[in-house]
């Protein structure tokens, strides 16, 4: 097979890209970024241009495509309805900001013929060794498209590049009619990969048994040799493999005849390898099923490895095939789409949320989209960067990070300078190590973060500090430690928890209000119990019951009618007027805790 290897596409006012060309990494390659942030759109014009070079090639046939009829041919049209390869509510969603009239550059040209969309494929051919390209432009009249070729340097008989874009899988037809290679590329260039998955995984096998035929010969088995080396290298053995070291299953899949069947039968049973796993047995009294009744996780799966093994398609476009598999198995299917790519000269692209696959690779295998930006890591503090979510702005932090290895995770800047300010206030200022990492997540999420920064920052600890809010009072011990989430101690991130609701609860000394507001005690205790609450009674030592669960923000620093207002201070005047016999245990507590990272 011709090794056909894309390098960039060219988009003119697709979606959010009015003018971006875009380069395609060679072999598997994650793309991540946040939502909305271009990775879908990237895949979708891959998906749009196959699907243009599929109606030019039905209408039009081969000599559409080719650069001495541009001009001389007519665009083809195509109803709303019969356009399926994106999920759009109109075909005006195609265009940047839905604007199909024809418009004029930075020189003052506009687009000609109002085709004023168009999508070009750059890609070496490594058999003609040169450069090939090939551009359609599109228009858009009365809800029908039309589509033509635009821009081409391809000749009658080389092989063009073929995309399969795999949106979120959709399911499996129960009846699967057999479908030509042609049907099968439109369905597939439709986003179908579904209701062809039966088609592909025949076709596989249907060239597994021919060559072990030719093979076999006129002997009574295959030599030995022979059958080793086919299973290494074909690609239906290689599924099986996969498919048997994944779920322990055996997939079966029955001769087809256009004469006697109207649909393709897939199976499978269940069964376990021996000692050696030179031999897969099935379990005794298993009945073989059809594949659509196991889970949607093995069809996943399935569906994904089945065209990317399929020697028809060059570029393999996933979005986000992860999003319904268990952890383990987005390992293996990372791990598969791995070897496919090297193994059999893909290009796979491979978009995900998932910061435990992206922190899996090197960076040069991951394209991250952001603000309109796309670019292909290098060095690994890009990707601790993009792994966090906050973008190359937090660089600097972690390149504090990685120099100190301490991390305290808060939920806001107010919570980390309060810290600040009481501790200097007792006389234990926190150092100047420490990194206040400003994440609202809970401690679980906190915990997969630091995860991920430890990966690339050996030795680093942490400690995870949040309010309690609706969580039970006694799910907290007085040293602060969060019994409900005991498995992030473990691997060196603490969970601590306030045992009031809110930080603030812990700021209501009424003699530190007063001093910050230059009023008499007396008057701060008095407007305090219009919300119900008795100042004169809060203590440093105890957790007084009447506060445990009470929504202290509304009285100290929320609405119109909180003290801060009523005074005109800040909940920084506050702190700042505490002497240290009047801060809570609490806080003393926490900052010893961090202090001693």
């Amino acid at each position: 097979m011709e090794k056909i290897s894309i390098k960039e596409i060219e988009l003119h006012r697709f979606k959010r890209y009015r003018e971006k060309t875009i380069e395609a990494p060679d072999g598997f390659c994650l793309l991540a970024g946040s939502n909305n942030s271009g990775k879908s759109t990237f895949m979708q014009a891959f998906a749009l241009w196959e699907f243009c070079k599929s109606i030019i090639q039905l209408e039009q046939g081969l000599d559409g495509l080719l650069n001495e009829h541009i001009g001389k041919k007519q665009g083809v049209g195509v109803n709303g309805e019969d356009f399926l390869p994106l999920n759009i509510p109109s075909l005006k969603h195609l265009w940047t900001n839905l604007r199909i009239a024809p418009e004029a550059d930075s020189s003052g040209n506009k687009e000609p013929d109002g085709y004023t969309l168009w999508l070009e494929v750059k890609w070496k051919n490594e058999t003609l060794n040169s450069d090939r390209y090939l551009r359609f432009s599109l228009s858009l009249a009365n809800e029908r498209l039309f589509i033509k070729t635009t821009r081409s340097n391809i000749t009658q008989s080389e092989l063009l590049p073929k995309v399969a874009y795999i949106p979120p899988f959709a399911g499996i037809l129960n009846r699967e009619p057999y479908h030509t290679k042609a049907m099968r590329a439109r369905l597939i260039g439709q986003g179908l990969s579904g209701s062809v998955m039966r088609n592909t995984l025949l076709e596989l096998y249907k060239e597994n048994q021919k060559e072990r035929e030719r093979l076999k010969g006129d002997l009574d088995r295959i030599p030995k040799q022979d059958l080793e080396d086919l299973r290494k290298n074909d690609r239906w053995e290689h599924l099986l493999e996969v498919m048997r070291e994944l779920f322990q299953v055996e997939l079966v899949v029955h001769d087809f005849n256009e004469d006697y069947h109207s649909s393709i039968k897939a199976e499978y049973w269940k069964g376990s390898y021996n000692k050696n796993k030179t031999k897969f047995t099935k379990h005794t009294g298993f009945n073989r099923r059809d594949i659509m009744v196991e889970g949607s996780g093995f069809l996943q799966l399935l569906n994904v490895l089945s065209l990317a093994l399929d020697p028809l398609y060059h570029v393999i476009s996933l979005d986000e095939p992860d999003a319904h598999l268990h952890p383990s198995l987005q390992f293996d299917l990372l791990k598969e789409l791995n070897i496919l790519a090297s193994k059999y000269d893909k290009q796979i692209l491979f978009a995900t949320h998932s910061t435990e696959l992206i922190a899996s690779q090197p960076p040069e295998r991951i394209l991250h989209f952001e603000n309109g930006k796309v670019n292909l890591l290098k060095q690994n503090f890009q990707k601790i960067a993009l792994i966090t979510g906050l973008g190359s702005e937090f660089s600097p932090q972690l390149h504090r990070l990685q120099r100190t290895k301490k991390v305290v995770f808060v939920e806001n800047s107010s919570d980390s300078d309060s810290l600040k300010r009481i501790a200097n206030i007792l006389g234990t200022p926190i150092s100047e190590d420490i990194v206040f990492w400003l994440w609202p997540g809970k401690h679980t999420e906190r915990q997969h973060l630091f995860n991920q920064l430890k990966r690339e920052i050996s030795g680093l600890k942490g400690l995870s500090l949040r309010d309690r809010d609706n969580q039970d009072f006694n799910t907290v011990t007085q040293r602060l430690v969060d019994k409900s989430n005991k498995g992030c101690d473990k691997d060196g991130l603490a969970a601590r928890t306030w045992r009031y609701r809110y930080i603030e609860t812990y700021l209501l000394s009424s003699s530190a209000i007063a001093r910050a507001a230059k009023v008499e005690e007396k008057f701060v205790i008095e407007d305090a119990r219009a919300f119900g609450i008795d100042l004169s009674a809060f203590t440093t030592t105890e957790i007084l019951p009447g506060l445990q669960d009470f929504s202290s923000k509304s009285l100290l620093t929320e609405g119109k009618d909180c003290l801060v207002v009523k005074y005109k201070i800040s909940k920084y005047d506050v702190v700042d007027n505490m002497f240290s016999s009047e801060i809570h245990q609490d806080f003393k507590e926490i900052i010893s805790q961090i202090n001693a990272l």
